[in-house]
């Protein structure tokens, strides 16, 4: 059992995606495969196939995967999840575009599984593909994101890398915080360097 089981009692618990997000994702082209690690119960899965992507999530939580279904199936959206730890399970399709929102903390701790992680996932990505990170603002997480980049992915271009704000709301209870997190989005090259 997951530790979101319980969290995710409440429906919708974070609300709905960045407004910043859904611009850049409105637009980008093509609306291919869609790896959403850590998807929770949906909320970014849940916009990308409305915008015509095909869309996989995965998460440790098995309510927060129902939820998603769930809510995939009352939209007529075509929704694929996977409950499992997105740290050891086998990636083994490309994807177009991975989204990894709250998922990266860069502590000691789990900084080698978190590089680990971005390692495989940046593998996996087709030529042209994008990656869209979301962490909390830090300057030690920030930088670490951009040291990977620059490091392990030198030729991907940047496309965005810059603070956002997000607000979260508990309907029952009323409570309500404002929060930043920096939004990376970078993308593999289409061609392999020479």
């Amino acid at each position: 059992m997951s530790i979101y089981d319980k969290h995710y009692q409440q429906e919708n618990l974070f609300g709905a995606p960045y407004p910043e997000f859904v611009a850049f994702m409105a637009d980008w082209e093509p609306k291919g495969t869609v790896l959403d690690v850590g998807c929770g119960q949906g909320r970014d899965a849940l916009f990308l196939a409305q915008q015509g992507y095909q869309v996989t999530g995965i998460d440790a939580s098995q309510r927060g995967i129902d939820q998603m279904l769930a809510a995939a199936e009352a939209q007529n959206l075509t929704v694929k999840g996977i409950v499992a730890d997105f740290y050891s399970y086998p990636i083994s399709q490309p994807y177009d575009v991975v989204v990894l929102n709250s998922i990266l903390h860069f502590q000691k701790k789990e900084l080698a599984r978190d590089l680990a992680l971005l390692q495989t996932l940046t593998e996996q990505l087709n030529p042209g593909g994008l990656i869209c990170c979301f962490v909390h603002k830090s300057k030690t997480k920030e930088q670490r994101l951009k040291a990977f980049f620059t490091e392990n992915r030198p030729d991907w271009q940047i496309l965005a890398a810059q603070h956002i704000d997000y607000t979260y709301e508990e309907p029952e209870s009323g409570f309500r915080a404002t929060s930043q997190f920096f939004m990376f989005l970078g993308q593999r090259p289409l061609l392999p360097p020479p």
